[in-house]
């Protein structure tokens, strides 16, 4: 977290005075890129998701077009595995061997069960006494984890994260919703305060991405 005072005579702010980087802690980490991965093999998307990716953070695999029956079909446990019957959605498939998979079949998507780290700095934040402030921003999130759920339908969530969102979509709205909470919650705080506000700021997104989320 870095702190730089407004400019008091309303000339253009100098990028430069606030440099990501700050004395206490450090240069800041760069943004999560939210990607999803391909394949042609169902077997061989967990490991693909736990390779490190330039690109970004993977987490959902799509199973290329499968053009032939199949005798037998591994479906890898560890993942949630969307299957497909005439290119209609046909739910979640069990993990475990699937036998005679007919080419009207076919498994659409595997998306990860495990908890993503989701970062972004948010930069040229006024605080309440006008003075810029950098935040190192960092949220843990799933996709449809049942016992985390409070009784939600993981299979329903898991869904609608294929149909209607994807990485892409889904980093977006992330962005823009994490830069606008933390904005409109740091503009009410002074900068002495800033460091100390961990608790408050955490509990006050946490409730807003569940809302939206």
């Amino acid at each position: 977290m870095q702190f730089n005072r407004a400019n008091p005579g309303g000339q253009a702010f100098n990028a430069a005075q606030d440099a990501l980087y700050d004395n206490v802690q450090g240069a800041l980490r760069g943004k999560t890129h939210l990607i999803q991965l391909y394949t042609d093999t169902p077997e061989d998307a967990p490991q693909l998701m736990d390779l490190n990716h330039p690109d970004g953070t993977p987490i959902m695999c799509i199973v290329n077009n499968q053009n032939s029956c199949v005798l037998k079909l591994n479906v890898p446990n560890g993942m949630y595995t969307l299957g497909q019957t005439w290119g209609k959605d046909s739910g979640i498939l069990e993990p475990g061997k699937k036998c005679c998979y007919m080419n009207y079949k076919r498994i659409a998507v595997m998306i990860s069960k495990n908890t993503i780290r989701y970062r972004m700095p948010v930069t040229h934040i006024p605080t309440k006494d006008n003075v810029r402030v950098t935040m190192d921003i960092g949220i843990n999130f799933h996709i449809g984890r049942p016992e985390l759920m409070a009784g939600k339908d993981n299979r329903e969530d898991v869904k609608k994260f294929f149909y209607n969102f994807g990485p892409n979509r889904l980093e977006e709205l992330l962005s823009e919703e994490v830069d606008e909470e933390i904005r409109s919650f740091t503009k009410n705080i002074k900068v002495s305060r800033v460091r100390d506000i961990k608790t408050e700021l955490t509990s006050a997104m946490r409730e807003q991405l569940h809302a939206k989320f």
